[in-house]
């Protein structure tokens, strides 16, 4: 269990105890019947006048997303399953990192491999697609500070349109805040378990007395303490951005984005879960074999700068671009190899990674141009666009001197006290570089008035190289394609307030296989195909939705059998060949969600999700990620009548539940408990909130988070360890 107190001047939250069941019962009992208008235009209506942020609404609900295919559209209009993590949410909840918005967004789950890199999964599959602005930045960018961002969009199964690249599983999309036309700022502080202390400033400030030239200055500095040993946070995150509306029609922008994550005693892999007799190890929680000095650091720098113009016809242009640049550095030293002799204390030995240099460089472009066009008396939309990305990666090698053994002696007597490794540059290196850019064009067509469909597709590019230098070895082969990515999406409106959807789309992963002939093997294609109904209550306030998937990744890599005994000549640098199965993994399941206002005091957000992974010959299905997930918060403001200043106080919470998930990793100890499967049972976990508003300018909040101190693990079976 831990627990968090904020205080929050000029905006601000006290946050505690309150679990709410019965809530959709309450939803429909209580609601009143609408009579809709069933009268339609025979227009797609622009949603131009409807602003895209969240900060300041007061709701768990987005008016819209472009996540999806880039078309301007409300989540109800929006043929896939879109889960928005809003400004209120984060805000509440206290969500301070981007792992904690994710793990409150239903369908999707946070695993940790250790104490700095965490993986996302939803519908089966691991998310590799991040964006920030609809835009790129990898699958391995660090763990965000969400203090910048707006809000967070996860876009469920492929999105082939806007990321081209990676599994069916979602999409998330980081959209950043923006300055105010009018002067406005918050200041808080926030202490928590394990000496949790964070500060944060946020200003908005005008720099015309129209606000036509407008900037915004954010800062964010934590430091904190964990409940395992040794290890200690402190993290710096700051964003400045000016905005300028140039003419009445046309807006730019100019930012700049910097984090610095600085740990202390950073751990690499999992605690062990056997002893070496095979019984259950029963470490601690707060267990760790690492030094005080190990460190997996990250520093991120981005300048991103965009500009926009609006046409008196409706049509819009845009482009926007982004450089980024990235440090990694890898000094640990941490005990998890081997499994633990409780009567001995041997049995362990370190992994040392000392890799302190290594730089990456990204640029991003995105241009497109949108907007209506009359066919057959009807108005339609289209888009389209060109987008992608040039990364380029440098690390450097080193000797390295270690004055340490690799076996512990005894784990029960370990103080972490190791000699720091020092080091020195070789001389040798290497660079990656990966660019990938795509044509892409999406028509959104207006066939009846109650039926929508969408029509989209990108042409991709992609190329791949490495270059090496004082190496004694040969850099990978090159290797590009071209990829069409299609997307289709159709939509019936019901009436008013329900809307039917189907949609299709793919996506597709490059392989680093190669064939007997040492061609490289066609990339992985990942599609999902999705049945879908949403429904909007409340005055469009509250948004309810219900979906039903197929996922499916197929031309996995299997081996070249021949090749391997031999059969067949073998080339040089090509110790093992592969060959493309055309089958894969696939994945079925369904999901509903529930977000937005019952009332206009009361917020909720609630989901489920049934996720079934179906075994091939060549692929074992994932049991990593719980099957079955729920997740719940909400919060209620007391009405004023209750008593005097009832109004001022907010009070809510929540429970995360999902199903077991285990796995055997396969290298387990002889007569290893339940045949060296590690296992988490089903869990749940309560969280709560309280806040107290004194006055327009000064809040206080009061979160806590597990409430009932439950034990459990974020990640099963990695290394036969757990975390």
């Amino acid at each position: 269990m831990n627990s968090q107190f904020r205080i929050k001047t000029l905006s601000f939250a006290v946050q505690s105890i309150l679990i709410y069941g019965g809530v959709m019962h309450f939803a429909w009992a209580t609601e009143q019947d609408q009579v809709t208008d069933t009268a339609t235009l025979a227009t797609i209506s622009s949603k131009a006048t409807i602003s895209d942020q969240t900060e300041g609404t007061g709701s768990f609900k987005a008016n819209k997303s472009k996540s999806s295919s880039k078309l301007n559209l409300s989540l109800k209009e929006t043929p896939q399953s879109v889960s928005v993590v809003t400004q209120e949410q984060i805000e509440q909840r206290n969500l301070v990192s981007i792992d904690d918005v994710l793990a409150a967004t239903p369908g999707v789950t946070v695993s940790k491999q250790d104490s700095e890199r965490s993986s996302y999964y939803a519908r089966g599959f691991s998310i590799t697609n991040r964006q920030i602005d609809g835009m790129p930045v990898g699958d391995n960018s660090p763990r965000a500070d969400s203090f910048f961002f707006d809000r967070v969009e996860v876009i469920k199964g492929a999105s082939g349109l806007t990321g081209s690249t990676g599994n069916p599983s979602a999409t998330i999309n980081m959209v950043r805040k923006r300055p105010d036309k009018d002067f406005s700022g918050s200041v808080s502080s926030t202490y928590g378990s394990w000496n949790n202390t964070r500060v944060t400033a946020d200003v908005s400030i005008p720099l015309t007395q129209d606000g036509s030239v407008r900037s915004r200055v954010m800062a964010a500095y934590t430091d904190k303490e964990s409940y395992m040993d040794f290890y200690e946070l402190k993290s710096t995150a700051a964003m400045a951005i000016v905005e300028a509306d140039l003419t009445d029609n046309t807006t730019a922008s100019l930012g700049f984005q910097y984090q610095d994550n600085d740990p202390k005693g950073s751990t690499w892999g999992t605690v062990p879960y056997f002893n070496a007799d095979g019984s259950l190890a029963h470490l601690p929680r707060n267990f760790s074999l690492t030094t005080d000095w190990s460190a997996i650091k990250h520093k991120d720098e981005t300048i991103f700068a965009d500009i926009q113009h609006q046409f008196d016809n409706g049509w819009m242009v845009k482009a926007a671009a982004a450089h980024s640049t990235s440090d990694n550095s890898w000094l640990v030293a941490y005990g998890g190899s081997g499994f633990p002799d409780p009567s001995t204390g041997k049995g362990l030995s370190i992994w040392t990674q000392v890799a302190p240099y290594s730089e990456s460089k990204k640029l991003n472009l995105d241009l497109y141009a949108t907007g209506p066009f009359q066919l057959f008396g009807r108005e339609h939309e289209l888009i389209v666009g060109y987008s992608g990305f040039k990364s380029e990666t440098t690390s450097l090698k080193v000797d390295r001197k270690i004055d340490y053994p690799a076996v512990i002696q005894d784990y029960r007597d370990w103080t972490g006290d190791l000699p720091k490794p020092t080091y020195v540059k070789t001389g040798a290196g290497s660079k990656t570089t990966t660019e990938l850019f795509g044509y892409y064009s999406t028509l959104r067509l207006n066939l009846a008035d109650p039926l929508k469909l969408i029509l989209g597709g990108r042409f991709n590019t992609y190329d791949y190289k490495t270059k090496t230098w004082l190496m004694n070895q040969k850099p990978e082969k090159p290797r590009s394609f071209e990829q069409f990515v299609p997307y289709v999406g159709l939509l019936y409106d019901f009436n008013d307030r329900y809307t039917a959807y189907a949609s299709y789309t793919d996506m597709f992963t490059p392989s680093s296989k190669r064939d007997r002939n040492g061609n490289y093997l066609d990339p992985e294609i990942g599609s999902s195909t999705e049945l879908g109904l949403k429904a909007e209550f409340f005055d469009a306030q509250l948004l309810t939705s219900a979906a039903v998937f197929w996922s499916s990744v197929k031309d996995l890599a299997v081996t070249d059998v021949e090749y391997d005994q031999g059969k067949v000549p073998k080339i040089d640098d090509l110790d093992t060949a592969y060959m493309s199965s055309g089958k894969g993994l696939k994945i079925n399941g369904f999901e509903t969600e529930v977000i937005g206002k019952l009332q206009d005091n009361w917020n909720v957000s609630a989901g489920y999700t049934y996720v079934n992974s179906v075994s091939s010959a060549i692929s074992n299905s994932t049991t990593t990620i719980p099957q079955n997930q729920v997740k719940f918060f909400t919060s209620y403001t007391l009405p004023e009548n209750w008593w005097n200043g009832a109004n001022k106080l907010t009070v809510g919470g929540g429970v995360n539940w999902q199903s077991e998930i285990f796995q055997n990793w396969g290298t387990a100890p002889q007569n290893a408990y339940n045949g060296g499967t590690v296992v988490q049972k089903s869990y749940y976990l309560a969280n709560a909130f309280a806040s107290y508003k004194f006055s327009d300018e000064l809040s206080a909040s009061l979160n806590i988070n597990n409430l009932f101190d439950e034990k459990y693990y974020l990640n099963v079976g990695f290394y036969n360890g757990v975390y």
